[in-house]
């Protein structure tokens, strides 16, 4: 069935299928035209009479097929002809003209063979001519219908172009941003980290000696997960046990932590580095002290991640963490998913909700 649905899908895409079709369909409604400015009537309402139809009808079509495949060639041209100028008022102008004119020229030569091999002479030959010109005019006038709507389409198309080519470059754009930001947090984060070691070297040996180890750790993954566009939420999560630990030989007592994560049934996924970003995020926008701690809790609530932290904020935050921060949510926008921010005031909290997906999307 997929194979006979594609061949179908090719047919309909091949030009030298639908044009003899448009032209067919063309002439059937040049046909009514006909009848009905003669008779007020329409011509497939009646019995139709096929040797008739068949007799004066394979010029006509032929006709039709002829003109659209001139209006279509036409385009084409003007297409690659202003290819670099883009839309251009002149263009629509001088297509316009060359189609009405060499759609007249297709016209008039059928027509002069249309009255020579198919016009039978009728008693009231008046009439007759009044036939004829009333079929010459609606010739011309489909000429610039047909015209009409492939220069509708093609303009839709065009639009529909641009739109998809602004959205790649945005997101190409924001991605930019993310990684130079994300790779801008390494030195930071190690910067930091290497201040809180030198403390812990003369202080304590064992920590010190901890302390390299889960740095390490960190930043094998930093490095092994940075190319990835997202990453198994237990992988990050163990990261994240590093990643705590290294914060808490920074600010010790300052910051508390509850982290509550309960096995999911799905494989839920996240864009590598997200809760290192966000925690760096929250320490550098919010105060803390050993009387007032930084009261940091995460979750797993279904398919998002919740991280909550004190209402604390500092008067004076980090420009680049926030600009981090607003990134990785711009990269999380680009995939269809929001990072939420809400504000918890009875209870003193800011919340971040993290989107999470899974295989099934």
């Amino acid at each position: 069935m997929a194979t006979a649905n594609t061949y179908l899908e090719k047919i309909s895409r091949n030009k030298h299928v639908w044009i003899p079709l448009s032209g067919f369909i063309s002439f059937l409604l040049l046909l009514n035209l006909i009848f009905f400015v003669n008779t007020g009537g329409l011509y497939l309402s009646s019995i139709i009479h096929w040797n008739e139809l068949l007799r004066e009808g394979w010029l006509p079509t032929i006709q039709m097929t002829s003109v659209i495949y001139f209006v279509y060639y036409s385009v084409k041209w003007f297409d690659r002809k202003y290819s670099d100028k883009g839309f251009s008022v002149s263009r629509y102008v001088f297509e316009l003209a060359w189609v009405i004119a060499g759609g007249f020229i297709i016209n008039r030569v059928f027509h002069f063979l249309f009255i020579q091999w198919i016009v039978v002479p009728e008693d009231d030959m008046e009439l007759l001519r009044q036939k004829l010109r009333n079929l010459l005019i609606l010739s011309q006038t489909i000429v610039v219908v047909v015209y009409g709507m492939m220069t509708s389409y093609r303009i839709y198309k065009n639009l529909q172009q641009k739109q998809v080519e602004v959205l790649k470059m945005q997101r190409e754009l924001a991605q930019s941003q993310f990684d130079t930001l994300k790779n801008q947090l390494n030195p930071h984060f190690l910067f930091n980290s290497l201040s809180t070691l030198g403390s812990l070297v003369y202080a304590d040996a064992d920590k010190a000696e901890t302390f390299i180890e889960k740095l390490s750790k960190t930043y094998r993954y930093l490095l092994d997960q940075r190319e990835k566009d997202a990453v198994r939420l237990e992988e990050e999560l163990q990261f994240l046990e590093h990643v705590k630990y290294l914060i808490q030989q920074r600010y010790g007592s300052k910051v508390e932590w509850q982290i509550h994560i309960k096995q999911s049934a799905d494989v839920l996924y996240i864009i590598p580095h997200s809760l290192l970003i966000v925690l760096e995020y929250i320490l550098g926008t919010c105060s803390m002290s050993a009387q007032k701690p930084l009261r940091i809790n995460i979750e797993l609530n279904g398919r998002f991640m919740l991280v909550r932290y004190s209402l604390q904020q500092k008067p004076l935050s980090a420009r680049h963490l926030e600009e981090q921060f607003n990134n990785l949510v711009q990269r999380y926008t680009d995939l269809g998913l929001t990072i939420v921010q809400q504000t918890d005031e009875i209870n003193e909290l800011n919340i971040i909700r993290i989107p999470l997906v899974s295989t099934h999307d």
